[in-house]
């Protein structure tokens, strides 16, 4: 049997919470992890139950009776002959984390009391906690310990968990909230010493058009041969003498979510048996002894966390090669009420006289999802990035994010019936080909899946996320291929859900106070579907390649056509009038504030009327939905430079007036049956004044698309000023004064949108 990599030795004249090793492996690089199995349990600080930091080289070193423990960048990797390895090493800095004496010699092995070493902050926790604003914190060694009992060791690697204490102020909202002494806050660190492949994987190049993660380093020992950037895709070992991909899910997990989880994990199979690996990979439930910090354990980890939060896949890998080694998921159990509370908000199933099937639609609806999470989190460990764009696919993929598809039946009722797919979409079988298919002609096979696999969008994260994010296809959550399509199917599912909202969206148990978070989730319903109608004005489409791909494998950047973006726009200034706006009587006369012991979270909508709901508040923040999309600065920074290249996309000025046409210079009167309608309109109008002023001075907006913005402003003023009403005559003071001295102008904060993902 080989010997432990690294051996855990007793003492019996040693206190038992003193952590001994013996050391035989020295100048041997191995890669060093840190996993956390107690966590913090919030969603703000992502500090959880199976949270697994970076991965960095480490290795012993030994200077005459000491040990010294060094890091290394695993991002700089030097190849080349024994002098240009030294070169590289001694070029970039080391850190030396930690030493200690060596107190014997035993068995072959240098024998040191790393007590220090575990109890070292290696996942920079107390760094964690200051960048989040919860205090200055740091390790208590008093009330810290190595958990030596639960260590373990064997020939591939050592595992060293401990107990931290954290003491610091405890004034953080967020730490506040879940430690039952913010003052003192105590973790489990893993501290897990692997040993790299001795055999390493052969590597497969990373291409942008891949769908995988490219991970890598800079490798100078290539300067004036090659590129020295080298990024290699990530992958399992698959194939003859390779153990099978098994995943196992949480025990804790309880059904019937943990067959959901490991029905959903196993869509992949078809991908791997489609490339002639049919026993290559399965999910499986774990058992009694299901420990996802072994090394080599692949793990699905059921995790509990206060608030809305994500999921989570992540794969330990090799640097040199890219091999994942072992991978872990992290499944937030919260986001089984997330998708309940959506599916009860617009069923409103309690009291109704089919309320069994209402409820068992609610039910589908949460297991249909945990399938899809599944697939997706596994999806990520297995090598895979998002796709934000696979909507328009003959079939999504499971790597897409997927807003409940809610549908009108033809009896004018909503139906969840097919709000999330089923199975693998055609991308997804293009990534398991392009990342584990074994080929003759590797580069040349490769590049054939990629032309055969050109048609089905793709658009990852950088592109689809973010303030400044300009790609036309690239809108997480949207629930149809075409936007304004999608925009008129949930604005029409909104509006059946508000017209029928009753205590029958909250279960009978529950307080009535909870109707507005309900109310929240359905008022707000269109937000991704906003957002993606939004993406078409001054919006581009592009490709990632490489520059030797050839011709038409990628067109450069191309802008959404003038029509398109004008069609866009006026469908969302559409949503400013009142009608749109405006909250039925059914909600308005069934809210009520939180009952006593209870209070608002940031899901709820905020209110400026004391206690009770505010409608003008709500109207604030749904407005505040499209002006913060069309009304971004990176998107009327673009819409300058299309519209001076092609006068038909509109620009900043017809953004402006468009806005302004809906509301301020709005001709029709609001429909008397709309209940509060004139109120409603003021709110929008002021909302949206504002967000101009607030836009207008800010300091990334290009000089052309400020002055244009403060022409249209100073036309408006001058109109306003001329109209018989107050407001018209406010409006314009404060756009004068705000011209004439943009700091003398306190403006208002922009109204807060409550976070609308994960869904």
């Amino acid at each position: 049997m080989p010997a432990d990599f690294i051996d855990l030795v007793t003492d019996a004249e040693l206190p038992g919470d003193r952590l001994l090793l013996g050391i035989r492996h020295f100048d041997e690089p191995f890669l060093l992890t840190v996993s956390l199995s107690q966590g913090l349990g919030s969603s703000e600080l992502w500090l959880d139950r199976g949270r697994a930091g970076k991965a960095r080289l480490a290795e012993f070193r030994r200077t005459g009776d000491r040990v010294l423990f060094v890091v290394r960048n695993k991002h700089f990797l030097t190849s080349g002959d024994e002098a240009a390895v030294r070169a590289g090493q001694q070029s970039f800095a080391m850190s030396v984390v930690w030493s200690g004496r060596v107190l014997r010699e035993e068995n072959g092995a240098a024998v040191v009391d790393a007590t220090g070493l575990v109890l070292a902050d290696h996942d920079r926790i107390a760094e964690h906690l200051h960048e989040k604003e919860q205090g200055e914190y740091a390790v208590d060694a008093s009330l810290s310990l190595p958990l030596v009992a639960d260590s373990r060791s064997g020939p591939t690697g050592i595992r060293l968990p401990a107990l931290l204490t954290f003491r610091g102020p405890g004034r953080g909202a967020a730490i506040r909230a879940v430690a039952a002494d913010p003052r003192a806050v105590t973790v489990v660190q893993q501290l897990n010493l692997i040993r790299l492949p001795a055999d390493p994987m052969p590597v497969r190049r990373f291409h942008p058009a891949s769908g995988g993660y490219g991970v890598g380093y800079a490798d100078h020992g290539r300067v004036g041969t090659a590129d020295t950037q080298v990024k290699v895709q990530p992958r399992f070992r698959v194939g003859p003498g390779a153990a099978p991909i098994v995943f196992q899910v949480d025990p804790a997990v309880p059904e019937p979510f943990r067959s959901a989880v490991v029905e959903g994990g196993n869509w992949w199979q078809d991908a791997f048996a489609a490339i002639g690996l049919p026993d290559a990979y399965r999910v499986e439930a774990g058992g009694d002894g299901f420990d996802p910090y072994e090394p080599g354990v692949n793990g699905v980890v059921w995790v509990h966390r206060a608030g809305r939060g994500w999921s989570l896949g992540q794969g330990l890998t090799d640097p040199r090669t890219g091999e994942i080694l072992h991978a872990r998921v992290r499944l937030g159990s919260q986001r089984v009420e997330q998708v309940r509370a959506l599916g009860e908000a617009l069923l409103a199933p309690y009291g109704q006289p089919d309320e069994a099937e209402r409820l068992a639609a609610v039910e589908e609806l949460v297991l249909a999802r945990l399938r899809h999470l599944a697939a997706h989190e596994i999806g990520h460990a297995l090598g895979f990035m998002h796709n934000f764009a696979s909507t328009a696919h003959p079939k999504p993929s499971v790597m897409d994010y997927p807003h409940a598809r809610v549908r009108v039946g033809e009896d004018g009722r909503i139906d969840l019936a097919t709000a999330y797919t089923t199975g693998l979409g055609p991308w997804d079988h293009f990534l398991v080909a392009h990342a584990y298919g074994r080929f003759a002609d590797e580069a040349a096979e490769l590049a054939r899946l990629r032309r055969e696999s050109a048609e089905l969008a793709y658009v990852s994260d950088d592109d689809g996320q973010g303030p400044h994010v300009a790609h036309a296809d690239g809108v997480p959550w949207v629930t149809a291929a075409h936007p304004l399509q999608a925009l008129e199917t949930m604005t029409r599912v909104r509006r059946i859900a508000l017209d029928g909202f009753s205590r029958g969206v909250l279960p009978p148990e529950r307080q009535t106070g909870e109707l507005e978070e309900r109310f929240a989730l359905l008022y707000l319903l269109h937000r991704h579907e906003v957002a993606a109608v939004a993406r078409l004005v001054g919006g581009v489409r592009y490709a990632y390649g490489l520059a030797g791909d050839g011709p038409g494998a990628s067109r450069g950047t191309e802008v959404v056509d003038a029509s398109t973006q004008q069609r866009a726009l006026a469908r969302l200034v559409s949503l400013l009038r009142a009608e749109q706006l405006a909250l039925p009587d059914a909600v308005l006369d069934t809210l009520t504030p939180p009952a006593i012991r209870y209070g608002r979270s940031d899901q709820y909508l905020d209110t400026d009327a004391g206690r009770i709901f505010d409608p003008i508040g709500a109207v604030g923040a749904a407005v505040t939905l499209v002006t913060e999309q069309l009304l971004e600065p990176a998107r009327l920074n673009r819409v300058v430079w299309q519209h001076a290249t092609d006068p038909a996309v509109p620009g900043v000025s017809e953004v402006v007036d468009a806005l302004l046409a809906t509301t301020w210079r709005r001709i029709d009167p609001v429909p008397a049956g709309v209940r509060g309608g004139v109120a409603v309109q003021q709110a929008a109008d002021w909302t949206l004044l504002n967000h101009l002023l607030t836009v207008a001075r800010d300091g990334t907006l290009h000089a052309t698309a400020r002055t244009e913005l403060r022409a249209a402003l100073r036309r408006f003023a001058e109109e306003a000023r001329r109209r018989d009403d107050d407001g018209g005559r406010e409006a314009a003071d404060l756009i004068g004064r705000f011209l004439s001295d943009t700091g003398s102008v306190r403006l208002d904060p922009l109204p807060r949108v409550p976070p609308g993902a994960p869904n």
